[in-house]
């Protein structure tokens, strides 16, 4: 990745990513994707004390489907058993393809558990903070007003996410662009809630699409 690509890559980056400080809640939430760090995070806070439930979401979504033979929950939960977290405190949503799936079917498994849901964690990859915080706000079945919720992510640095098995540097910017093109469409189709995006997002956005870059 050349200079110029990075300079416009980070803007995406640090307005993707929400930096919210995280507080004691009910259940912590990891959305499936292919990225097993997700699941590391969402472990790795469940150790910690930051709520006493686990819940893992997803079957298979776009970017596993074709690549996995498993369901993005089950390899998310093995993740967490070998990390140490009981199989007791961890429930399993396993049919969600999206992220309004990831969080509609979420409540239900919730629901159907009788699980305290009043505090969430929510947990996805650096990059879609921004666009799980939307979604939720549009998709949750309770209403946002009820629900205190905090979405966070594997802590890194854009240098930290390419890697073997989520892909390199320029993947990552054909992933940003993907996401900054679901936050502007779609408020529009009714799947999440209405992102202010800043002139200089949308110029980086634009310049890396000169440059060669296709959204994904």
């Amino acid at each position: 990745m050349d200079s110029e690509s990075e300079t416009s890559a980070r803007i995406l980056w640090d307005y993707l990513c929400l930096h919210q400080p995280l507080e004691k809640s009910d259940v912590i939430i990891g959305l499936g994707c292919h990225d097993l760090r997700v699941a590391e995070r969402s472990a790795d806070l469940f150790l910690e004390g930051w709520a006493p439930w686990l819940l893992f979401t997803g079957c298979q979504g776009n970017q596993t489907a074709g690549v996995w033979t498993r369901r993005e929950a089950d390899v998310f939960m093995e993740v967490a058993l070998r990390m140490g977290v009981p199989r007791h405190s961890i429930l399993l949503e396993t049919e969600a393809t999206n992220t309004g799936e990831n969080i509609r079917f979420s409540h239900r498994v919730l629901k159907e558990t009788n699980t305290p849901a009043s505090r969430l964690i929510l947990v996805q990859q650096p990059f879609m903070e921004r666009r799980v915080c939307a979604t939720f706000q549009r998709q949750w079945p309770d209403g946002v007003e009820h629900t205190r919720t905090i979405i966070t992510s594997p802590q890194m640095d854009m240098s930290a996410y390419p890697h073997p098995s989520v892909g390199t540097a320029s993947d990552l910017i054909t992933y940003m662009l993907g996401v900054l093109e679901r936050i502007r469409d779609y408020p529009q189709k009714g799947f999440q809630v209405e992102q202010q995006v800043t002139p200089s997002v949308l110029s980086a956005y634009h310049w890396l699409l000169q440059a060669g870059y296709c959204p994904k």
